[in-house]
Parts: C-alpha cells; sequence; structure tokens
C-alpha cells in the first residue's frame, strides 16, 4: 500500500504565509468597495427623499418643509410646542401636522410610503434613532402613532430668514433651487448624549447646529470616500467634497441703507449652503453667518 506524504511544517507556513499575503493585498479593495456600496446605497436613500421633497413642495403651494414646527409654513415663537402657531392671527395653511411629529423627517416619511429606513446611512455606524432621544429629554412617551425615524440626515436651514418659524417657497431662490443645499448628511449634536439635531445652518451659533467653512463636525463630510451626499431643493443629490460646497457662485447680496454690499465678517458670498441674506421680521439685518 502506498502511503500518503504530510505537509512539512515549513510548507504549512508557507501556504500560511501566502494566504496571509492575499488577504493583506486584497482586503483594502474589499473594504474601499463595501465604502462605495454604502455611498452609492446612501445616495439613493438621499433621491428618495429628494424625490418627496419635491412631491411635499407640490402639495404645499412651493413651500420647503422647516426642521421643526411643519404644523403650518409659518409660525409664532411659543412656550410650548403643542399645536404649535394654530392660534389666531398666525397665518393660514395649516398642514395638518402635529406635535411631536412636526420633523422634516415626519413630514416627508409620508411620500416614502412610511419607510422609515431610508432616513438611515449604511454608513452611519452611531445610527441615533432622533424621536427616542427628543422622547427622553422632553420626558414624554411617544404618540401613539408616531414613527421613530432614524437621524442620519440634516436639513439646511441657513436660507430660513426667520430660522426655525418661518419656511420659503423655491420660487424665492431665484429660480437656482439646483445650487441650494438643502438636505445633507448629518452627525449627532457636538455636545455629548444631546439629541441628534433636526437641521444646520450658517446663522447657528450653537455647537450643535452651526455649520460653516471651519467648523464641519454637525455634517458627516468625510461618511464616504471623496465627500459626502447633498441633496438640493429641486431634489437632485450630488455627491461632494465638503470643502468645494463653500465655493462662492454668486455675489454678497446683503446691503445696508441702500448702499454698497456689506462684505464683512458674517456676510459672506453667496455659496451652496446660503443663497439668502434676507431680514428677519422685526430685525434691521439678516442673520449673520457664524464664524
Amino acid at each position: 500500500m502506498r502511503t500518503r506524504r504530510a505537509f512539512t511544517l515549513v510548507e504549512l507556513l508557507v501556504v500560511i504565509g501566502i494566504i496571509a499575503l492575499l488577504i493583506a493585498v486584497l482586503l483594502p479593495s474589499l473594504i474601499k468597495s463595501r465604502k462605495q456600496a454604502q455611498s452609492v446605497a446612501c445616495m439613493s436613500n438621499m433621491r428618495q427623499i429628494g424625490l418627496a421633497l419635491v412631491m411635499f413642495q407640490q402639495e404645499h403651494q412651493g413651500y420647503l418643509p422647516k426642521a421643526w414646527y411643519n404644523s403650518r409654513p409659518f409660525t409664532k415663537p411659543v412656550a410650548s410646542d403643542v399645536d404649535v402657531n394654530l392660534e389666531s392671527g398666525s397665518g393660514g395653511n395649516d398642514w395638518g401636522y402635529r406635535y411631536p411629529m412636526l420633523g422634516f423627517d415626519y413630514v416627508l416619511v409620508k411620500y416614502i410610503k412610511g419607510n422609515r429606513e431610508v432616513f438611515r446611512c449604511p454608513s452611519d455606524i452611531d445610527g441615533p434613532i432622533r424621536g427616542d432621544v427628543f422622547d427622553a429629554i422632553a420626558n414624554q412617551p411617544d404618540d401613539p402613532k408616531s414613527d421613530n425615524i432614524p437621524a442620519s440626515y440634516r436639513l439646511n436651514m441657513s436660507n430660513y430668514p426667520n430660522k426655525a418659524w418661518d419656511t420659503i417657497r423655491t420660487s424665492q431662490l431665484s429660480k437656482r433651487s439646483s445650487q441650494a443645499i438643502e438636505i445633507v448628511e448629518g452627525t449627532k449634536g457636538q455636545t455629548q448624549g444631546f439629541a441628534p439635531w433636526h437641521h444646520v445652518a450658517t446663522w447657528e451659533t450653537g455647537s450643535n447646529g452651526r455649520v460653516s467653512p471651519n467648523f464641519k463636525g454637525n455634517v458627516a463630510w468625510d461618511r464616504h470616500p471623496n465627500g459626502s451626499n447633498y441633496v438640493f431643493a429641486d431634489g437632485h443629490v450630488e455627491h461632494l467634497k465638503f470643502e468645494d460646497t463653500w465655493n462662492p457662485i454668486g455675489p454678497q447680496m446683503y446691503t445696508k441703507a441702500g448702499g454698497p454690499p456689506t462684505t464683512g465678517f458674517g456676510y459672506r458670498q453667496q455659496t451652496m449652503w446660503r443663497l439668502m441674506y434676507e431680514y428677519q421680521p422685526g430685525t434691521a439685518a439678516p442673520a449673520p453667518d457664524a464664524p
């Protein structure tokens, strides 16, 4: 009878070394392919959100949704969030949304057939759920009809002159809705343990909502290879590097007392983040950009 020759220890070590070498060579490519696939899946999610954004505008007289207070297009600051702005004199157009389902995500999810997972980026390793955190902070249980929605994305409110309270129509962007960033890939607030905010804005001075060329902690600017995904006000999606979103795309529009454009700190040139510098009600100047 013949006996089979077994591997020697040296041969076994050589085989193991070859396998380890192949893994070392292929693993970076596999990781890169996985990240690229996650970026594509995220872009698919955001395209659905962009389509929902357009459908919302079509059903609401061209208005964009607000990050919060979506009971009506124009609201008044009040002490309580419950059914905010439904008192007389606060404007018409009841949109039908009620506390606590007033965020832009609750507004748009109805146009995506209630698919909450569209609001979760597959690369978002934190995976926060916005409703859970806000309920815990308010010491208030969920509304029985509500759905907790993933918080991978935030709404850019830089073009909204009255901050969280009032919205704008896309027509106010002077036919430049394709250049106006509306929804971004967001992170949790910068305050440890704080709820993931619904928005970012150039005029925010607090650490949880602020965004600027030098302050990008609230935007998941490097979540994907070579940047992150952005939904624009016309509903289309682009993959961009954070730095490129701040390239000037128009002159400074803010003027004071009919004089020349003000180019000082806080009133920068137009970018994808902010095209409008409208006055807030009762003020003599628009909200300035934070540093």
